[in-house]
This record gives C-alpha cells, sequence and structure tokens, in this order.
C-alpha cells in the first residue's frame, strides 16, 4: 500500500523531530491547513484555553533516515520498424529463411506475456500501410496492463512495406505517452528498427547520404530516400528532455554502415547500452534478440522508482544497497521531477535488479 505524501512527510517530520508538516511538490498546497497561520507564533487557542500547549518532549536531534523507493509500473510504447526490409533475413537477404519481422514477433512473444501485469504496454507500427513514407497519426495500441496478447496479434495483421519513418513515428508515440500521466507510472520507449532512418522530403537527393545504395544514378533516387540522422536524433533528444528516454535496438548483421547513426539515436535517447561495444542494442540473431528484450524491460521493471512524501526543499541521496549514488547518466537520473519518478542506470540497476534495496537518504536541513 502506499502512503500518501502527506502521509508520509508527517511521518517524516515525527521521526526528524520537526515541527512542520512538509509537502513534496506533486501535491498542490492545501490551503486550509495553513489559511491564516504564521509559521513562527504557536496557536494561542480560544481566550480562555490558558497558556499553549507545550507539546511532547524534544525529539532530539534530526536523524537522516532512509525512505525506500517505491517501484514504478513502467508505461512503454514499442515502436516498431515495419518497413520493406524487415522482409529480409537478418542477415540482409530477401527470401531466404525467416525475416526480420519474424524474429522481432518471436522475440516479443517469448519476453512480454510473464510482463503483462508488470508493464503497460502499448505499440505503434510504422510507416502506414497506403502510405509507404508516412507514420501513423495514432497509435496501434495504447498501453495498458493486460496487453501483451494485444501487442502480438498486431502481427498477424501487418506486413512489412514502405520506408523508414522514425521521426514522425517518434513524435506520434510521444505525443500519446504525454497524455498519459498517473501515479505510479514511469513512461518509455523501446524502439526497434533494423536500418537507417529515411522519408524526409526536406533532404536534397544530389547532396544527402542515401539510406540505401542508389540504382538509376550516383545520388538517391529522391528525398524520401535520404538518411534522416539529424532529424531523427534531435527527435530522440526532444523525447528525452520531455522525461521520455528511448533504448534504441538495431537488428540485422549488416548495419555497419549505419552503425554510428544508430549509436548517436541510442545516446540522444539518453538510455544508451552500458559496457564495451555498441550504445544501441545491436542484435544478429534470435537469442541476442530475446536478450536484447529481457535487459531492456527488467531495466523497465526493477530500475525505475517513484519518490513520495518529500518536501520541495528537502535534500536527498540516492542508494543503492547502503551505497550513494551519484546523479547522472551512471547513477540516477530523474525521469519526471514533477511525478516523483526517477530511474537508475548502469551498475546501480544492475545491482537493484539482483536485488539490492533502492532507496533514499533524507538529509533534515
Amino acid at each position: 500500500m502506499r502512503l500518501t505524501s502527506l502521509a508520509l512527510a508527517a511521518l517524516l517530520a515525527f521521526g526528524c523531530g520537526r515541527t512542520e508538516v512538509v509537502r513534496y511538490s506533486i501535491d498542490p498546497p492545501d490551503a486550509s491547513v495553513d489559511a491564516g497561520r504564521d509559521a513562527g507564533t504557536p496557536d494561542a487557542g480560544p481566550p480562555d484555553a490558558g497558556p499553549p500547549d507545550a507539546g511532547p518532549p524534544d525529539a532530539g536531534p534530526c536523524i537522516p533516515r532512509p525512505v525506500p523507493l517505491v517501484p514504478a509500473v513502467p508505461t512503454v510504447m514499442f515502436v516498431i520498424d515495419r518497413s520493406g526490409s524487415m522482409d529480409q533475413n537478418l542477415d540482409g537477404r530477401y527470401d531466404a529463411g525467416v525475416t526480420r519481422w519474424d524474429v522481432l514477433e518471436t522475440s516479443l512473444r517469448a519476453t512480454l506475456p510473464p510482463l503483462d501485469q508488470r508493464i503497460a504496454m502499448g505499440a505503434l507500427m510504422y510507416p502506414v500501410r497506403l502510405d509507404s513514407c508516412a507514420a501513423p497519426t495514432v497509435v496501434d495500441l495504447s498501453p495498458a496492463q493486460g496487453n501483451a496478447n494485444r501487442l502480438l496479434a498486431l502481427f498477424t495483421t501487418s506486413n512489412p512495406i514502405g520506408g523508414t519513418p522514425t521521426a514522425d513515428a517518434l513524435s506520434v508515440a510521444a505525443a500519446h505517452l504525454r497524455t498519459l500521466r498517473t501515479a505510479n507510472s514511469a513512461r518509455a520507449v523501446i524502439l526497434a528498427t533494423d536500418g537507417a532512418p529515411n522519408c524526409n522530403f526536406n533532404l536534397n537527393a544530389a547532396t544527402c547520404v542515401c539510406s540505401s545504395p542508389p540504382v538509376i544514378s550516383p545520388n538517391c533516387e529522391g528525398p524520401d530516400f535520404c538518411l534522416d540522422d539529424v532529424g531523427t536524433i534531435n527527435e530522440l533528444r526532444n523525447l528525452f528532455a520531455a522525461r521520455l528516454p528511448t533504448y534504441v535496438i538495431g537488428l540485422g548483421s549488416q548495419l555497419n554502415q549505419f552503425a554510428s547513426t544508430l549509436d548517436a539515436m541510442a545516446v540522444a535517447g539518453g538510455v544508451p547500452r552500458q559496457g564495451v561495444g555498441p550504445r544501441y542494442y545491436s542484435v544478429a540473431n534470435q537469442a541476442e534478440l530475446t536478450d536484447a528484450f529481457g535487459r531492456i524491460t527488467s531495466q523497465l521493471t526493477r530500475c525505475t522508482f517513484l519518490l513520495n512524501g518529500l518536501s520541495a526543499n528537502d535534500t536527498f541521496t540516492v542508494q543503492v544497497g547502503g551505497v550513494s549514488v551519484p546523479q547522472g547518466p551512471n547513477g540516477w537520473e530523474w525521469l519526471d521531477q514533477v511525478n516523483g519518478e526517477l530511474a537508475l542506470h548502469g551498475m546501480a540497476c544492475d545491482q537493484a535488479a539482483g536485488g539490492a534495496t533502492a532507496s533514499v537518504l533524507v538529509d533534515c536541513h
């Protein structure tokens, strides 16, 4: 059971010898509690009440205390590339065994059902079927717990076709996620794509980098075939600035040409892969893709937390296993400070996922 922010604040105040009730910034102030009071003057009571009550004995010096972090229920939007190249196998060949689309579906079928009630899942598949360079204007599935089978069913009614308007698809997904704000939910995006983003008609086909080899001339076939790296990276930065981190998964063994683009996309998304190697989750076979989904969903379910019940003026230190964790991309970061959502990254996340207790140590000044 979650304590209300007011109740937890009162508990902290009593434990630290405070004489005022503090509120965390996610709650609006209650005018009925504070109206007409002078914080420095005790309530004198009615005229015949005698001297004011001296109150309980001094509780002693304020002692900092740990407050457990409450695990969040992640709200996750899967943004899934269903461009024509997803009909290739993982080695980049058509009509040669299991396609990338099939591999993606199989991995999600292995990963998502056990998390059906632990993650609120939604999905957006792009491009739309009747326009090879258009992202849908609405999501295919709005995030909710119990959505795993509905998400998987989308694969039976879709087939790969068209280009890769990744920036537009991310924008639509982000707009939908911004409408979802609940008391126990931290929001994130998982982008699964097999190649370079394109479909930006503002680019110049004569000077841009081609997202696929040109056939007729040295130039790209048209602006829709230009690599839309700058636009997509900027969109990912916009999402992260709005506290919507994006995990980037790259499918296929022939991504070396655009590995730097996918790396930059993963960094811009705010939650790049840790350790040696690519910053995006690079997968060249079924097992690697299933492992990538497992690692990401583990981070989401074990490394996103809610911090409630503190005053906006309180300071605190995040701890994992009793050891302080710095604020930053290798420690902890706010996902949504107004809503009290934070995430652990790197080793701190690994330790929390391994069972170490995550908490905050509250200062009493």
